[in-house]
């Protein structure tokens, strides 16, 4: 406990040691072997002492305690010495990290009466759970806490100005590659609009998924609200079923931050979206910068190859379709297609053909692709009538024939073991040239702020200052978690205002922190680059084995006449759904229906 307690000394004591005016009044049981003299004064102050040095010295984890509490006496000093103000000055720190310790008392004598124990007990678990020793530790441990943060978003917003945030952007608004020791973050502001359907069992998640009567109204209702403009996207996402809700679908700054145990956004959700505006959009893939912004994504030339190379392009009346047929189950004699199987009710059919793809998808005002016999699905797909409009009179599709928000930005969809995603990318890689403006954190009322720009802070116009706020704070907070290793930035920022000087055991300390911190930085970078070359990984080999699900093909024998019939796919013919529906509502409109089983492997009927 004795060691583990040292790393809080720092935080009482050593502030304390450092208060004073010289290294002579450390104790002589305690020298000093690390100081610091600010620029433009003589005194030295104790960073290190002997007794500190010795304890962690040679341990697995001793230089970044060293260099924790060297970075931790640098800020300190600087609030509590020389005067600097943040979006907080000291004394406003120190009200509130009284009031932090009132509130920890507060809830001492909650959990003592909740759990039936003490309040020493309770008491005593605060106080353990902080690493400190007792009142005095946990008001300097706020304290230091948020002196820290405080210093930590004036570096990001402030000193650092547009060059940490190049660096988190990855390009500066020329295009040219702004990174250094670490890897950008490469941010995309997101919206999207979740319908979720549960997914089938691994074997036959590809190809014989359903969805409900009422998951397949939704889907057909939010295209539907989409196409005709009769709502924003925004207002449209209110029923989105995931927490982005509650902000009109906004998502906020996604960001390739990975490491080697991966991201916590479904592949399918970000990998899309990356696969969607850096592959198959061609004005993008014609931008200079296009290779630093796939480099920075991870998009290597093995991953674009092991992508399709095309968007799927699903037909408006699909969506149309899929709201048509949700309520038919049997026909207008009840009866049950494949002898009730939930997987070949229409709705089901037209599910797994269109929509349960984990590949990116863009709704197209076209028709299906006519036919007159049973072809496979995917026939069906590579013909599509795109050149025939399924209704002219929808406003939201724009001149390719892509369904789009009211901004002009395409909707992208995509299915994950949630549900479907349409998404909006709402700030593109590709539009580095305004990044300056739309990741600017002035607030209304600040010098510089410009109510009319295009940004994120503007995003969502609001009454409340506090909307913006939370808006500015949210990029502060982006750029300064893209960079595992930020507060070194910190420390070597403080280090130009003073001298240090390692002396006796620590002598060529200052070194080794250095050392430590590059492979900090190499082994962050590491996990990034693996991390997000696992995500590819993972999701292109998915994809693979969708395409073998969704391609393998029968043959089977009418049970009746002994004829084989064509060779198809697991995906059942779009045919079947629509004929059977045809058969719900007008039993003449097809001749002397015949059902017919496929082999058992395949599990499926079809209407022949």
């Amino acid at each position: 406990m004795k060691k583990s307690k040292l790393s809080i000394t720092l935080v009482t004591g050593f502030i304390a040691a450092m208060a004073l005016s010289a290294c002579s009044n450390v104790t002589s049981d305690k020298k000093a072997i690390a100081t610091f003299t600010p620029y433009g004064s003589k005194e030295k102050i104790a960073l290190l002492t002997d007794d500190v040095y010795n304890a962690y010295n040679g341990t697995t984890n001793g230089i970044s305690k060293f260099y924790d509490k060297i970075l931790e006496v640098l800020i300190r000093y600087e609030f509590k010495e020389k005067g600097f103000k943040g979006e907080m000055n000291y004394n406003e720190i120190e009200k509130w990290a009284t009031n932090q310790v009132k509130e920890q008392k507060e809830q001492a004598d909650k959990n003592a009466k909740n759990n039936g124990t003490s309040y020493d007990t309770e008491w005593k678990s605060i106080l353990e759970s902080k690493n400190v020793e007792d009142e005095k530790g946990l008001r300097e441990y706020f304290i230091y806490d948020k002196e820290k943060t405080v210093m930590q978003n004036w570096f990001a917003d402030e000193y650092t100005a547009e060059g940490l945030k190049e660096e988190f952007l990855g390009l500066n608004a020329q295009g040219a590659s702004t990174e250094k020791d670490v890897r950008s973050a490469m941010p995309y502001h997101i919206r999207h609009i979740l319908v979720k359907v549960e997914e089938a069992s691994a074997a036959e998640k590809f190809y014989k998924g359903t969805v409900t009567e009422e998951q397949a109204k939704k889907l057909f209702d939010v295209v539907q609200t989409l196409a005709k403009g009769e709502k924003t996207f925004t207002e449209t996402a209110l029923k989105s079923e995931d927490t982005s809700n509650e902000k009109g679908g906004d998502v906020g700054i996604v960001t390739n931050v990975a490491s080697s145990v991966g991201q916590t956004m479904v592949n399918e959700f970000r990998l899309g979206l990356y696969a969607y505006d850096n592959i198959y959009d061609a004005a993008n893939a014609a931008d200079p910068a296009a290779a630093i912004i796939k480099k920075g994504l991870g998009i290597t030339n093995d991953v674009k190859d092991a992508l399709p190379a095309n968007v799927v392009e699903v037909p408006y009346e699909a969506f149309v379709n899929l709201g048509k047929y949700a309520d038919v189950t049997a026909d207008a004699n009840n009866n049950k297609l494949a002898g009730g199987s939930t997987a070949l009710y229409p709705r089901n059919i037209i599910w797994n053909k269109y929509f349960n793809l984990h590949n990116v998808f863009v709704i197209k005002n076209a028709k299906k692709a006519d036919y007159s016999a049973l072809a496979n699905p995917r026939d069906e797909f590579d013909n599509l009538a795109s050149d025939t409009v399924y209704d002219a009179s929808l406003p939201r599709f724009n001149a390719q024939g892509y369904l789009v928000d009211e901004k002009g930005n395409v909707i992208v969809g995509v299915r994950s073991q949630y549900g479907i995603h349409f998404m909006v990318i709402e700030e593109s890689m590709y539009d580095y040239a305004e990044f300056a403006t739309y990741y600017d954190t002035k607030l209304p009322g600040e010098e510089g702020y410009n109510e009319n720009a295009r940004s994120y802070v503007n995003y969502i116009q609001s009454s409340d200052i506090a909307d913006y706020k939370t808006r500015a704070d949210d990029i502060l907070n982006k750029v300064k978690g893209f960079d595992k290793t930020y507060d070194y930035r910190l420390y070597n920022y403080l280090k130009t205002k003073v001298t240090i000087e390692f002396k006796d055991a620590a002598d060529g300390l200052g070194n080794k922190i250095d050392t430590y911190i590059k492979a900090q930085q190499e082994n962050n970078n590491y996990k990034q680059d693996t991390g997000l070359a696992e995500d590819w990984r993972t999701y292109t080999e998915m994809l693979e084995l969708q395409e073998n699900n969704r391609d393998a093909q029968y043959t089977t024998k009418n049970a009746i006449t002994g004829e084989v019939s064509p060779i198809l796919t697991r995906l059942v013919p779009e045919k079947v759904a629509d004929d059977f529906y045809k058969l719900n509502n007008n039993p003449t409109a097809v001749t002397d229906p015949t059902y017919v089983k496929f082999t058992e492997e395949g599990d499926y009927y079809y209407y022949a």
